[in-house]
């Protein structure tokens, strides 16, 4: 019985990703095959994207390697900081880092020097997409790295291998996690839409996302067109993903059950300085150089009243709303697969895969073909605007809940059953106290990127609802830094108040208690 009903519940999942995520890529993929639109153009923007991503990935890769490397074999402050880093790296918006540099060159003084030219430019596009890419890189190398055997480097060190066949040795471990930060790079490069959206509009640098938001954001849209352009970035993505995942089964090969994991060390002190220099070089380019400029503007008068003011509350309950939905979507699978239905969650599981390799601009594009009828009238509403919160990040809440739910004894349930617990007392008291922890993390974490999305909330907002990455990005367009600044910052503050607030409550409720005596 009870695997009966979770079937039924699969199905009615598996009909939900249907109607929200394989309906509506067919209906824009197929597209220029029905109208018999010819080839789009823009061939332009895709070659400059392909040759960013690609020069992005060759100094993001092995920049990406050095840094998985040291994170986990090396101990100390200095490996603790450039772990710090590179998550600082991932979770600051693009738009939000393009912004301060922009604030930056924007007077006429740095404007005009040689470094001003080269950030309006290609040189600038190049830095910013290389910062962004570095932790996609560094994170998906030290995931190959974590599970490295240390016999090869204990073997050398016994039989005295020389130096240089040392270093040798070593490259050609790495060269499988170096492969995939380069996949990896060049498919988030081709996909990034906030620099583009920023900087690439400033300096008139044709890019294939922002070509495919131009069909669809002009007045006599271009559905067809659109469709062509995203053709070229899936290709570009399945190519290079295909890429990664060969030389992941090619790392896999070299893995046992006898494997250990290199011991942590304090590196010499030669290499130590050498990574602290690097961390801070990228810590100041990423974070603190764009934050401070963002400050310093922000401090300065606004010509007019501040627009959007409602941007940053508005898009806070855009974040709460959909994280909830986007977690809800996750436990209710894994609760799935915990019940027997295995044909019916594997299903699932792919959709949500291949939606996590679906980038959102595309997702979004997808939405407005397939919901701007009479059919399905959902375009211009909240709810669809919702709707693409969740299906696009439903995979990362999968992805965060999982282990935390696989790690959940199911004897604990059956014991609080077996002694009479009601059903809301299992939910609230053993499993909610033992989840706890995980399932904020994971919502402060969904509820932050979408507060600050870019790309689905640019095209699927409805007319008096503009969320905050819209806002500041539009203010960016019209060289309103100081009120881009001030919403940026207001986003800022807002989202570390929600975090402090829920870690406060957790807490409360997570805090022993201590028994009265009788």
């Amino acid at each position: 019985m009870r695997v009966g009903a979770a079937g039924l519940r699969a199905a009615i999942m598996a009909g939900l990703i249907a109607t929200f995520f394989v309906y509506p890529l067919l209906r824009l993929l197929v597209m220029p095959f029905l109208s018999g639109h010819g080839a789009a153009g823009d061939w332009p923007a895709f070659a400059v994207s392909l040759l960013l991503s690609v020069g992005t990935a060759i100094v993001a890769a092995p920049l990406g390697a050095l840094f998985a490397l040291f994170t986990t074999t090396a101990a100390g402050p200095v490996a603790r900081a450039a772990t710090l880093t590179l998550w600082g790296l991932f979770l600051t918006p693009s738009y939000m880092l393009t912004t301060g540099w922009m604030i930056i060159f924007s007077g006429h003084a740095l404007r005009a020097t040689l470094a001003g030219q080269a950030f309006f430019g290609v040189g600038g596009l190049l830095m910013l997409y290389v910062v962004k890419a570095l932790p996609f890189s560094a994170l998906v190398a030290r995931a190959t790295l974590a599970a490295a055997d240390s016999a090869p480097a204990e073997a050398a060190a016994i039989h005295g291998v020389p130096f240089i066949p040392r270093v040798r040795i070593g490259l050609r471990l790495l060269a499988p996690a170096m492969a995939v930060g380069f996949a990896i790079a060049v498919i988030e490069t081709m996909q990034e839409f906030g620099i583009p959206a920023t900087l690439g509009v400033t300096s008139h640098v044709p890019i294939l996302t922002y070509a495919i938001y131009q069909h669809l954001a002009e007045t006599l849209t271009d559905f067809a067109g659109a469709s062509i352009l995203c053709w070229r970035l899936i290709a570009v993505a399945a190519v290079f993903g295909g890429l990664a995942m060969a030389c992941r089964r090619q790392g896999a090969a070299i893995q046992h059950g006898r494997m250990r994991p290199p011991a942590r060390q304090r590196p010499a002190r030669r290499r130590e300085l050498a990574f602290a220099a690097l961390t801070c070089l990228f810590a100041l380019v990423g974070i603190v150089i764009p934050v401070a400029a963002l400050f310093v503007r922000a401090l300065q008068p606004l010509t007019a009243s501040m627009p959007h003011p409602g941007a940053v509350l508005r898009s806070l309950g855009f974040g709460m709303v959909g994280a909830t939905m986007s977690l809800g979507v996750a436990v209710l699978t894994l609760r799935l697969r915990a019940a027997g239905a295995r044909r019916m969650t594997a299903v699932l599981d792919v959709a949500l895969v291949a939606n996590m390799a679906v980038p959102g601009l595309v997702l979004a594009a997808s939405y407005i073909v397939a919901f701007n009828n009479d059919l399905l009238p959902l375009y211009g509403t909240r709810l669809l605007l919702l709707i693409g919160y969740t299906a696009g990040m439903a995979p990362l809440a999968l992805r965060m809940m999982q282990g935390a739910l696989d790690d959940l004894d199911p004897n604990l349930v059956a014991a609080a059953r077996l002694h009479g617990l009601p059903r809301l007392t299992r939910l609230v008291d053993i499993e909610g106290m033992l989840l706890i922890r995980p399932f904020t993390y994971a919502y402060l974490l969904v509820a932050a990127a979408i507060m600050f999305e870019l790309p689905v909330s640019e095209l699927l907002y409805p007319p008096g609802a503009t969320p905050l990455g819209v806002a500041i990005v539009t203010l960016d367009q019209m060289s309103d830094y100081a009120a881009s600044a001030r919403l940026a910052l207001f986003g800022l503050g807002a989202m570390a108040g929600l975090a402090l607030l829920l870690a406060a409550g957790v807490a409360l409720l997570a805090a022993p208690r201590r028994l009265r005596p009788a």
